[in-house]
């Protein structure tokens, strides 16, 4: 069979849980989580996380040999750069000042790591300086990960930047392609650009579901929780209330300004496929907002991910995780 290996990815609403092995993604899970479990972006208790995510694996019959998670960007911070060829031991001395204008504690508190992405080299073809992906984490992050994951009876070996996760994904798929990933979560909507598997950049836009949740609370009286699950299923057709058909054309506008902006940055790049993901990716109100703003086609995310009797939309970023 082989070795299987667990990816995690703990939204804000849901945990998602991939089985992967070296021939791919086998299967994904997805379970609500307990409300009030993640605030603002951040586990509110990795005990009881722990324990929700032992108590899921039981109760789904989900195994795996150890596993891997994602970090939010909240507690991750990730930067692609340039830097002269040098030896790892040398990039592990200097990483900690690639970071300085992001980390707030000293740097001796953060983990460093960072991934080859390319080899840049001069007019006589030598290795002159190496294209990284590199993520700082503080220490007290990992430890409190890892102790959750022991709570859970789980082994820990992979914290990874969602970033990361993707590029794990597009390595997958046809190279060549320019990808723009819209991750349409809770509290905000996030865009993550790939020249093949190669990350470019990323725009946060900061509101998402939950603007749409409020005015759904509003506009029919009740209270935002009832009004997600309003929202999730269109109870009585409540995504196309005028209330959120302001919020989709501020998301379109919004994103066809980051679209635009990497664009003039990238002039020799062509932006192929756009995928919209996560808990606002099936709401077609907001599609067909994002088509007739955009001119770039809209691509289902089963080209990152195909794995029968899942709903692509959920779950890719504990699929990548699961690919390290």
């Amino acid at each position: 069979m082989g070795k299987r290996t667990g990816g995690f990815d703990i939204g804000g609403h849901a945990l998602h849980i991939a089985v992967a092995t070296k021939k791919g993604v086998k299967k994904v899970y997805t379970e609500p989580l307990p409300e009030g479990s993640v605030r603002d972006g951040r586990i509110v208790s990795y005990e009881a996380m722990g324990d929700f995510i032992k108590q899921t694996c039981k109760k789904r019959k989900i195994r795996f040999d150890d596993g891997a998670v994602v970090l939010p960007s909240g507690l991750c911070f990730c930067r692609r750069m340039s830097v002269p060829v040098m030896t790892h031991e040398q990039l592990m001395v200097n990483l900690p000042y690639e970071f300085r204008d992001f980390i707030t504690s000293e740097k001796e508190a953060y983990f460093y790591d960072y991934a080859v992405l390319r080899v840049l080299r001069d007019a006589d073809e030598e290795p002159a300086e190496l294209d990284i992906m590199a993520a700082a984490a503080l220490k007290t992050t990992i430890a409190d990960y890892r102790s959750m994951f022991r709570r859970a009876g789980i082994k820990l070996h992979t914290a990874i930047p969602t970033e990361m996760s993707f590029a794990n994904l597009l390595a997958r798929c046809q190279e060549g392609h320019c990808h723009c990933i819209i991750d349409v979560g809770h509290t905000s909507v996030r865009l993550y650009m790939y020249n093949g598997n190669r990350f470019e950049s990323s725009h946060i836009i900061d509101y998402g579901c939950e603007a749409l949740d409020n005015a759904i609370s509003e506009a029919l009286h009740i209270d935002p929780f009832i009004a997600a699950s309003y929202r999730e299923a269109n109870h009585d057709g409540c995504q196309t209330i005028p209330e959120c058909e302001s919020i989709y054309q501020s998301l379109a506008v919004e994103i066809q300004r980051a679209v635009h902006f990497f664009r003039y940055n990238n002039p020799d790049i062509e932006l192929e496929h756009i995928h919209l993901i996560g808990g606002g990716a099936l709401m077609e109100p907001l599609r067909e907002a994002l088509e007739n703003t955009l001119s770039v086609p809209i691509y289902n995310a089963s080209e990152l991910l195909d794995v029968d009797g899942v709903e692509t939309e959920f779950g890719l970023v504990a699929a990548g995780a699961a690919l390290q």
